[in-house]
């Protein structure tokens, strides 16, 4: 039996080494729903777009308006050069 209090320490240092890691394996699992969550977000709402876009020129036309701004500020260049390819930009 220690008398001095270490053992009571190290136990108290284990079981917040555990929390820790604990804490951080639960945040990197909620990181990973949000993303999972956007990116079906983003995937449906794009595909509603394109699937009406294809229905209403007029639709398609204030896309093709509107998208070179939002392209500019949050894709990459290869996210750019596609949408070009595809007739967007």
């Amino acid at each position: 039996m220690e008398t001095n209090g270490n053992g009571k320490i190290e136990a108290l240092r284990k079981r917040e080494a555990a929390l820790k890691a604990a804490l951080a394996a639960e945040l990197v699992k909620q990181q990973k729903a949000k993303a999972k969550l956007a990116a079906r977000e983003f995937a449906e709402v794009g595909e509603a777009l394109c699937k009406y876009a294809a229905q209403s020129p007029d639709f398609k036309t204030m896309l093709r308006q509107v998208l070179p701004v939002a392209v500019a500020a949050v894709c990459d260049d290869a996210s750019r050069k596609f949408l070009a390819g595809r007739g967007w930009l």
